[in-house]
């Protein structure tokens, strides 16, 4: 099924354009590493992102909450060099798909040294559940989370779930002798907040000079990780984050699901010590959504009409520089093992102007714009992420091609925070640009479900009865034949209904400085910031 979507993908050939790349693909769970050429001094690894941290709280800010998951947490479970479902923390076994017995497998202590028990992953599953929204959705078929001894949980769900143990890769443990008493998780501001049990301790944030340090834990279970700190660099810019890199004043850089906004490359590909990792995405790189429950976006039609508006030749050329292809109607990117070739995307202004005029959308008060058939005027609203510049970029290019279409178009800027509560919570939204991450896509029922499905989080608000029960099968199936058949369903439905139009497809790019670090191991997940690298990095 989804999980094994990976295989033979990720272990593709990596493309060098500067220098020796050294990352690879790892799951296996190595310690230690080659020593580095200066063993008497600290090794710290100091790398540059603009996923700004606003406060550590890790329930209350989102990118807190990502490098909270890479430094200081530990998943339930993990995913593999070929993009399985392992264990981590837990293995799990179960008969029905709906009652599931979880066993702690190793020997893991708190921060603060306390031990590691199942009482502390029922009452993560439990809480999380109870006061964070996304968990709320995630483990939605959850019905009670009991501890049946120091090391073994089970769980009842209300339904067959196959994929439950997808959502316990995104779920980090909580301490519950730390969170227990906590009301309100997002307001916390207690010393301990940031207690885990992952490879490294917190150690400051300094939002004043921007930066954010993490100590290795030398009582991790894996063993000590080979880099003793770590300090995160926040920059506003790309531009100012791209000129500490070739200063040398961090080694690499980093942006959650992503790499650079590829038009930096061709300057970078002058620096001599500057090398690349080029990697397939398994996200979206971005989608135009629609909200599939508002008028007229919940018109098939409609939605199909703005998608022969739209220059997707020029979105691969002026925001991915070329590194990236022009979709599919599938939405389903190629690099899945489970793609199936659809019609390519095509810009084509005169049927879109030709279906447009048959569904009665004309320029009724000859004002330039098109109005809605009972004449009302008509503004598409379409939010666009704030905190990501390549996304405020091409929504101008969207509402370029939408209004060359006669389609009045606003764009709302929203940061990340503000862009969740809108498309998942509130659905007083158009339309939206945004891209999709490896985790999203594998979780619910894969496929992209979560995003489209409106009984989760469903940017696309989609209700359609097709849809909804094709997911549900796909919630119940444990038979992976069965499951590659019903993806193939889903890109049917994908291409044929529009809920949202893929606005290419693109690939990660991830620099570093090859002459103060080796041995970044990439993560599907969690990119050079997942666990292996702490276990092979050499810092110069």
């Amino acid at each position: 099924m989804k999980k094994n979507a990976l295989v033979g993908i990720i272990g593709i050939v990596i493309l060098v354009l500067v220098g020796l790349v050294f990352g690879s693909f790892g799951g296996n769970f190595s310690s230690g590493s080659p020593p580095s050429n200066n063993t008497s001094a600290a090794k710290v690894l100091t790398i540059g992102t603009t996923n700004i941290v606003k406060t550590d709280n890790f329930v209350k800010d989102y990118y807190m909450g990502i490098f909270a998951a890479c430094f200081i947490l530990d998943p339930l479970a993990a995913v593999d060099e070929g993009g399985n479902i392992v264990p981590n923390l837990i293995n799990w076994s179960t008969t029905d798909s709906k009652d599931w017995t979880l066993t702690l497998i190793r020997n893991a202590t708190w921060h603060d040294g306390k031990p590691v028990t199942a009482e502390d992953v029922a009452f993560t599953i439990t809480y999380l559940k109870a006061k964070d929204p996304n968990y709320a959705t995630h483990f939605q078929f959850v019905v009670s989370v009991q501890p049946v001894n120091n090391k073994t949980v089970v769980v009842n769900l209300s339904k067959e779930w196959t994929s439950f143990t997808t959502g316990l890769a995104a779920t980090r443990l909580m301490p519950k002798h730390v969170w227990a008493n906590v009301t309100d998780p997002a307001t916390y501001s207690g010393n301990d907040r940031n207690v885990g049990s992952g490879p490294f301790t917190y150690g400051s944030f300094d939002s004043a000079s921007g930066t954010m340090t993490f100590n290795a834990n030398k009582n991790y279970w894996r063993g000590i990780p080979v880099v003793d700190k770590v300090i995160l660099k926040f920059y506003t810019s790309t531009d100012a984050m791209l000129m500490a890199l070739k200063k040398k004043d961090i080694a690499a850089t980093y942006a959650y699901a992503s790499g650079i906004d590829p038009v930096y490359v061709p300057p970078l590909l002058e620096e001599k010590n500057v090398s690349f990792m080029i990697l397939p995405n398994f996200g979206v790189d971005n989608s135009l959504w629609f909200n599939c429950m508002r008028y007229p976006y919940n018109m098939r039609e409609f939605r199909e009409a703005l998608s022969y508006g739209l220059d997707y030749n020029s979105y691969v050329s002026f925001i991915a520089a070329g590194y990236a292809k022009v979709p599919t109607k599938g939405w389903i990117p190629d690099s899945w093992d489970y793609y199936v070739q659809k019609p390519l995307l095509a810009k084509n202004s005169s049927r879109a102007a030709s279906m447009l005029d048959s569904l009665g959308f004309v320029d009724g008060d000859s004002d330039g714009w098109r109005d809605l058939p009972n004449g009302t005027a008509l503004t598409m609203k379409m939010l666009a992420r704030s905190d990501i510049a390549l996304s405020m970029r091409l929504a101008e290019l969207v509402k370029r091609d939408l209004e060359s279409l006669k389609i009045r178009t606003q764009i709302i800027p929203a940061d990340v925070s503000t862009f969740q509560t809108i498309t998942q919570n509130t659905k007083d939204f158009d339309s939206a640009i945004s891209r999709t991450t490896f985790w999203g896509m594998i979780m619910y029922a894969g496929a992209g479900t979560l995003y489209f499905d409106n009984r989760n989080m469903g940017w696309a608000n989609v209700n359609d009865p097709q849809y909804l029960a094709v997911v549900d099968e796909i919630l119940r199936n444990a038979n992976q034949t069965h499951t590659t058949e019903l993806y193939v369903t889903l890109q049917d439905l994908y291409a044929t209904n529009m809920y949202a139009i893929p606005l290419y497809w693109g690939k990660i790019i991830q620099p570093y400085r090859s002459d103060m670090v080796d041995g970044l191991v990439y993560n599907t997940m969690y990119g050079i910031l997942g666990k292996d690298t702490w276990f092979s990095v050499v810092i110069k």
